[in-house]
């Protein structure tokens, strides 16, 4: 089987049936493509500008964008001036198009979201948030997704379509965060439960890492003949969670170190108990 190798006349033969015609709308067609592409991304840029909070980076992957599609528009009625059947055309771009929604659909709501976000700004760079079970400081806010540095050291790379499809704290957007710290504790009599109290107190006043009058809110949880659980609530900087707590609980200890007593600040179920005697 052998097959005829390309004869250079039949390309002649090509160009010469063509009507001048056609060929100057091509040219002027790709042309006018390319100056309304330009224009295109200049006014889109200018546009753009306008939005407050929009990301210049953004602003430019959009610019460019509208400015590729109308040059590809322009090389489409090229090939229909050129003789090139319109309805393979339409096809191959419906298909190319159907392809890149697919394929990029992940990427463009990345992109879309990161659009909201940076738009709307529910939380900028040097924010405390927690999203999901991430929780640090927000460094970057990108077109795709947003870096948040945790309080261990890692660093996390969140999608933008995640951060807008699921809850999410912004806990800079307070001066201060409440945590707290359970004690329990045993004690002799109410005269002895309320000095504990008061020990407590005194000992929390004295902490530069807690805010809002440097105070601790102690409240009684559950009260037993002779022992008692507290709750000691305390406001603190978003970023300064783990320090404050830890020197609310050294600090808690010590005013009750004289005594039989548990401070902790995990959550723990109560340990089971016999009934009360009636």
């Amino acid at each position: 089987m052998s097959i005829a190798a390309p004869d250079a006349s039949d390309a002649a033969g090509f160009f010469a049936g063509l009507d001048p015609w056609d060929v100057a709308f091509a040219v002027l067609s790709v042309v006018l493509g390319i100056v309304f592409g330009v224009l295109a991304k200049r006014g889109t840029t200018a546009l753009l500008g306008r939005v407050p909070n929009l990301s210049p980076t953004v602003a430019k992957r959009v610019a460019t964008t509208v400015r590729l599609i109308l040059i590809l528009l322009g090389v489409g009625i090229a090939l229909t001036f050129l003789g090139a059947p319109i309805q393979p055309v339409i096809a191959l771009a419906i298909v190319l198009a159907v392809i890149a929604v697919l394929a990029l659909r992940g990427i463009a709501e990345n992109y879309a979201a990161g659009l909201v976000i940076q738009t709307r700004r529910p939380f900028v760079r040097g924010d405390a948030v927690r999203i999901g079970d991430y929780e640090g400081v927000v460094t970057e806010i990108s077109g795709r997704s947003v870096t948040v540095r945790q309080f261990d050291g890692a660093v996390a790379h969140i999608p933008n379509a995640i951060v807008l499809s699921n809850p999410f704290l912004n806990q800079s957007e307070r001066t201060a965060l409440r945590s707290e710290v359970e004690v329990r504790l045993r004690y002799r009599d109410r005269d002895d439960l309320d000095a504990a109290v008061s020990d407590i107190r005194a000992a929390c006043s004295g902490l530069d890492e807690i805010v809002d009058g440097r105070h601790a809110e102690v409240l009684f949880v559950a009260i037993e003949p002779d022992r008692a659980t507290l709750s000691v609530r305390y406001r603190h900087h978003p970023t300064h969670k783990g320090a404050t707590r830890s020197q609310v609980v050294s600090a808690v200890y010590g005013a009750v170190s004289g005594r039989e007593a548990v401070v902790t600040s995990a959550r723990v179920d109560p340990p089971l108990t016999p009934p009360s005697a009636v």
